[in-house]
């Protein structure tokens, strides 16, 4: 016969079992890891990203090392502009799996969002360890570099991208920019002008041209591409005394 008191032990235990289950169903409502994920996911595309962080949090609870649901909470945090709530949350992805390039790539997002570039040109050249042919990898950790004035390192990275994609009119205009903070037009020109031909009806890739033009005193040159950057935005019913580039440039006296 078993002593009295193991007994109320074993009780005491199944009791705990039955309450923490019944616990993780009212928690979780009944709904598995993948349905409170997929939950999550048509949240976030319907732009719900409270709702996607509840459902995401749900998931967790059931399943806390599953690293992509740390990484898709960090997403709708990101969207939220909770910034240092989705660090975290890219964080927990790492710490569950460290080669997750994604969740390194937008920790770096993240961070350069915040004005931290030293942790973003840490965690990009994570991401770009674990996935060194993903041009938008090269491309930040560029960006980064060229906030932290680094120009020379910058454009080494935005060559890189360009070697994997050089159609990429983005890298191009980044390229243009650091090469004109070094004040080296003739190679910031180019850069324009490859973004010019990318995508022509970009009126911005317009106006860089013509800073730098303007840069190197050449001024009739500058003034057609002000024209074709003018015509551009009256085509797009835009006052172009109102547009700020994404990529302001520095004129020279």
């Amino acid at each position: 016969m078993i002593p009295s008191c193991l007994s109320l032990r074993i009780f005491h235990a199944a009791a705990l079992v039955w309450l923490i289950l019944l616990l993780l169903v009212l928690l979780t409502g009944c709904m598995s890891t993948g349905e409170w994920k997929e939950k999550g996911q048509k949240d976030f595309q319907n732009g719900k990203y409270p709702d996607a962080i509840s459902a995401y949090d749900r998931a967790i609870a059931i399943t806390p090392n599953d690293s992509e649901l740390y990484y898709l909470k960090g997403l709708s945090l990101y969207e939220m502009v909770r910034y240092k709530d989705a660090i975290d949350a890219f964080t927990d992805a790492i710490r569950q799996n460290g080669n997750y390039s994604l969740a390194w790539f937008w920790k770096g997002r993240t961070s350069y969002m915040m004005g931290d570039y030293d942790e973003a040109v840490r965690s990009f050249f994570k991401a770009i360890e674990i996935e060194p042919a993903n041009t938008e990898y090269w491309y930040y950790r560029g960006m980064a570099l060229s906030s932290r004035g680094q120009y020379d390192m910058a454009i080494q990275h935005f060559d890189k991208a360009l070697l994997i994609d050089k159609n990429n009119e983005k890298v191009w205009s980044a390229r243009g920019f650091a090469y004109n903070m070094k004040k080296q037009f003739e190679p910031a020109l180019y850069s324009y002008e490859q973004a010019i031909v990318v995508n022509p009806q970009n009126a911005e890739n317009w106006i860089n041209k013509a800073s730098v033009l303007k840069a190197m005193g050449k001024e009739a040159e500058a003034n057609v591409a002000i024209d074709k950057a003018n015509l551009l935005y009256k085509e797009q019913e835009k006052d172009i005394s109102k547009k700020i580039p994404k990529t302001p440039l520095q004129f020279s006296s």
